[in-house]
């Protein structure tokens, strides 16, 4: 892992970091007369960062993070000085801190069916099965299954022990324990987790990369929740350790300037970022004029995803808007959970993830190494798009894995002309000019 200049700042001891960094988002964390913000440098006006934090602690502040990539910091103000530090032409905006979390009515199921007698043991779990939504996309029997592919689940964390999981590696930016501690002790990043990348390993469920490199981007804290800076430090994370796809299974109601900043910047190095389009709700999938969407789901540079039922109908949860982009599966859906168990649950944050998996096969099938297709992988994602609802509630519409695979565009600039691939396409490409030439031949008869 890189080291980084992101840090906690402000002469706290290294207990307190654990505590400031992303806090939780509860207003009683800070003192009643202090608020915590996004602090913008006016650009020119300031000789680097430094001179901000000099700014802030002039008014009673504490600079509590700033990022690798992002020119902006993260600072607790009180109330008295943050007019003050408004004013100050160096300044050249301040926002508010909001809460993000995950999308409403998250209500898992542990069915009988799918969990073990003895959850430690993995020789007990059940037989692999596939969700239905992994069949219903197309993404079983496929070839490329992600390997090599980074993927960041910015959540509550993933279940690094799990017999159905292999973490990579990941960070904690939330006050639940120190920042390696990226476990998972609610359950949702877990199942998330499990429907992009759960192992092919005969034992629960399968995901639809099951070979991708799951990296755990603790960004909510054991209760779901979170802060808007926790996201934008959990964005910034990817863009330094070039993890490629970063999925977000969350939300909040407040459109945020800092967080669009980190996201135009993610997307301007070439990273794919994925959100669930919210659980607000519907008035049928004609409604998208009511906008229910969340933030960030609604930003241009986010793959917006809404979800469906079994029955390929519009999930009557799933929030609708006119930012939304791709359709999947979201009803039902059997997943990884934490205490080594399966579970059932539903939701827009389980559609998001049927589709950064599709991303993941067809980053594999690309070229490039590391960020940077991620306008074409976009792109065939759109075009290959099978249309289920006929509106726009479903975007371009159902996610399809052996369309988007099968796209000639999903492997352009990647060098076949090796292996069993290449051979069997140079065989077929000589049949073809056979045949042509006896065609050619048989007309020159008639000539």
């Amino acid at each position: 892992m890189k080291y980084s200049r992101r840090r906690v700042l402000g002469g706290i001891g290294a207990g307190a970091v654990a505590g400031l960094v992303g806090t939780p988002a509860s207003a009683a964390e800070f003192e009643p007369d202090t608020e915590r913000v996004f602090v913008h440098p006016e650009t020119g006006l300031l000789d680097g960062l430094g001179d901000l934090f000099g700014l802030i602690e002039a008014v009673g502040g504490t600079t509590l993070l700033e990022f690798d990539n992002f020119e902006f910091v993260v600072a607790e103000v009180p109330s008295a000085g943050l007019e003050e530090l408004r004013r100050d032409d160096r300044v050249a905006f301040i926002e508010d801190d909001d809460e993000t979390g995950i999308p409403g009515n998250w209500s898992p199921s542990l069915p009988d069916l799918l969990n073990p007698p003895d959850g430690s043991d993995c020789a007990t779990h059940p037989d692999q099965r596939p969700s239905w939504g992994v069949e219903r996309i197309g993404a079983d029997g496929v070839d490329p299954n992600g390997a090599g592919v980074d993927v960041g689940i910015l959540d509550t964390g993933i279940q690094s022990g799990h017999c159905s999981l292999s973490v990579a590696g990941g960070r904690n930016f939330t006050g639940d324990g120190p920042p390696g501690d990226y476990e998972d002790r609610h359950g949702h990043g877990t199942h998330v987790a499990g429907i992009v990348g759960a192992l092919d390993n005969d034992r629960g469920v399968v995901g639809v990369a099951p070979d991708v490199n799951l990296h755990a981007v603790k960004v909510l804290n054991d209760d779901g929740a979170g802060r808007y800076s926790q996201l934008v430090a959990g964005i910034d994370w990817c863009l330094s350790n070039d993890v490629e796809l970063i999925s977000m299974s969350l939300g909040g109601k407040a459109e945020n300037t800092s967080l669009a900043r980190a996201i135009d910047e993610a997307h301007s190095a070439g990273h794919l970022l994925l959100c669930a389009a919210g659980n607000e709700g519907n008035d049928g999938p004609d409604s998208c004029g009511a906008e229910t969407m969340t933030f960030p789901a609604t930003h241009e540079n986010v793959i917006a995803v809404t979800a469906m039922d079994e029955d390929d109908r519009l999930a009557s949860y799933s929030s609708v808007g006119s930012a939304v982009d791709l359709l999947a599966p979201g009803t039902n859906v059997n997943s990884t959970t934490v205490d080594n168990r399966y579970a059932q649950a539903s939701g827009t944050s389980m559609a998001c993830p049927f589709v950064t998996g599709v991303a993941a096969l067809v980053w594999e099938t690309r070229e490039e190494d590391g960020p940077g297709p991620n306008e074409p992988v976009r792109k065939i994602l759109g075009e290959t798009a099978e249309t289920v609802l006929g509106t726009c509630a479903e975007g371009d519409g159902l996610v399809n894995a052996r369309a988007a695979l099968g796209d000639e565009r999903a492997t352009e600039g990647s060098d076949w002309s090796n292996g069993p691939i290449g051979g069997l396409r140079s065989l077929l490409e000589r049949l073809v000019d056979l045949i042509a030439g006896f065609f050619e031949w048989l007309l020159g008869l008639f000539e």
